[in-house]
């Protein structure tokens, strides 16, 4: 019975980080924003980080102390798999921060950057030299390695989720909009909980084996409910990418008559009804990102209109 419940606790995650993934995929489809598709990528590095590292070195010391392996060995193992699981686990949690940053029409910056890739590689190469020295010159306990590893992970996941929410509550602080500054927060605030939730079994593992597959439950299983609230504020303020209509130029040229449109505004107006970013329509028109920024607020004061999707029905 306890095997089957300990089956059932790992199909679980697996089954629904896969369908995150799905849905992670058709959103970054359907609104092919820079955002959309950062997230898309962390979702499939967490996931394969998931499933290899974590899954995996549980499934391994199973099999292991089944066939009455030296202790030592099953611990080996599991640092194995988790150290060479670490770049994935590095890759998915800077597209995490870069969705965020993307999230505002904004980019990490460069510095910014370089340091977190630093950081995270010498923390890979300590890893190394220390299974090393542990495999193979037998300096250490791997109980003390084991637990340190567990807590420099806790400390990592903490800090890129608080990061992360601190970030959304300071940027979201100038979205006008009130509905749409609600959906970033909250948005925000599940990955908050997802940390607290990721955090707390994680630091109860070592008490018992129930506390790691709980942890991975959630750090598999949480992101449905982020994508679901992600998925409803899409819907609601960003067009999605489509072919415009035949008869769109005759009708667009009678909105701007209307509205006393400038001819500038009129190709932003275009380019958003297309369903491209505020850096997408920089690039295209090859205008600065606060340019276009200054165009949009223009026509939303002139038309009276509070968000993208209002502007393109009010045209369509």
């Amino acid at each position: 019975m306890a095997e089957a419940w300990r089956f059932i606790l790992l199909l679980i995650p697996l089954i629904a980080g896969g369908i995150s993934i799905f849905f992670a995929f058709r959103l970054m489809k359907r609104y092919r924003i820079a955002f959309t598709s950062s997230f898309f990528y962390y979702m499939v590095f967490l996931y394969i980080f998931g499933t290899y590292s974590l899954a995996g070195a549980g499934i391994l010391e199973q099999l292991l102390s089944r066939m009455e392996i030296d202790l030592k060995v099953i611990h080996s193992a599991r640092l194995y798999a988790i150290f060479l699981g670490i770049p994935f686990l590095a890759l998915a949690k800077f597209m995490f921060l870069r969705s965020i940053t993307e999230f505002f029409q904004k980019k990490p910056a460069t510095t910014f950057t370089i340091f977190y890739f630093l950081i995270l590689t010498a923390v890979f190469v300590l890893f190394g030299v220390y299974m090393i020295r542990l495999n193979y010159f037998d300096l250490g306990e791997y109980r003390d390695f084991i637990l340190l590893q567990r807590w420099v992970f806790i400390g990592f996941i903490w800090a890129t989720y608080l990061f992360a929410y601190l970030y959304i509550l300071f940027f979201s602080a100038e979205v006008s909009d009130l509905p749409a500054k609600k959906h970033i927060r909250v948005f925000g605030a599940w990955y908050l909980a997802f940390m607290v939730l990721c955090i707390t079994p994680l630091a109860l593992s070592g008490y018992h084996a129930i506390f790691r597959q709980v942890f991975l439950v959630v750090f598999l299983s949480w992101h449905l409910i982020p994508i679901l609230f992600l998925t409803v504020y899409l819907n609601k303020y960003q067009e999605p990418e489509s072919t415009l209509p035949d008869d769109f130029e005759t009708s667009l040229l009678a909105f701007t008559e209307e509205h006393d449109i400038s001819k500038r505004e009129c190709d932003v107006i275009r380019l958003i009804c297309r369903g491209l970013s505020n850096q997408e329509i920089s690039d295209t028109l090859f205008i600065s990102l606060q340019t276009v920024k200054d165009h949009t607020h223009r026509i939303f004061v002139k038309t009276g209109v509070r968000n993208r999707v209002q502007l393109s029905n009010m045209i369509r």
